[in-house]
């Protein structure tokens, strides 16, 4: 199972770039493809926006691509949205490693939780691996919420994610509550240091828009 995710920077006027976004969905579903659009919260810049679309293989990927290039409405919505775009980050594809129904499952205005990681230099991928899914696993029975965590293999080679989501922005805060709380969470976590480059750990917050 794979994520595609697309992120970029707007200038921040929402009144005027979700009806675009909803515009742009309605659109892209018309092809075949389910994609989910976020707003970037706490860690992200401001008016932030965030595309995902999952894919049980990267030939249906190859496949979505190819229908999403035989719409004229998606370049004609791209063109409205363009004058409110600031930045573009690369684009990433997650294979999960566990996981892979976070969208799916979470209803609008839901908000997910992301702990973004990149892999020091010289540290073994499998141990690495092996102790995010065991801090994916120590989330699951502190919070009761599916965690999920995904590595990257197009983008920035080495990251990877841990991420969760929660109906709202109370039960989202709930789930840190409950990791802050727990004797094992933080000494768990910090067993990763030897696996992650120093200054790479970003924590952040979007929230379901459509």
């Amino acid at each position: 199972m794979y994520l595609f995710n697309r992120t970029f920077e707007t200038t921040g006027e929402m009144a005027k770039i979700v009806p675009i976004l909803h515009e742009l969905k309605k659109a892209v579903l018309a092809t075949g493809v389910d994609p989910t659009i976020w707003i970037g919260g706490n860690g992200y810049k401001n008016g932030t926006i965030i595309l995902t679309t999952p894919y049980a293989t990267l030939a249906d990927r190859a496949a979505a691509t190819a229908k999403l290039a035989t719409s004229k409405a998606i370049p004609e919505l791209s063109q409205k949205l363009t004058p409110y775009i600031r930045a573009q980050e690369p684009d990433i594809i997650l294979q999960y490693v566990k996981g892979g129904t976070f969208a799916a499952t979470v209803p609008v205005g839901a908000v997910v939780t992301l702990v973004q990681s990149q892999l020091a230099q010289g540290a073994d991928w499998m141990k690495t691996m092996e102790w995010a899914m065991e801090l994916a696993e120590l989330d699951e029975k502190i919070t009761g919420t599916q965690s999920n965590l995904g590595m990257v293999m197009f983008g920035p080679l080495g990251g990877f994610i841990h991420f969760s989501g929660f109906a709202n922005a109370a039960a989202a805060e709930a789930a840190l509550d409950a990791q802050n709380a727990s004797t094992e969470w933080l000494p768990l976590f910090l067993k990763g240091t030897p696996f992650v480059l120093a200054g790479s750990v970003m924590s952040r917050q979007m929230t379901k828009l459509a």
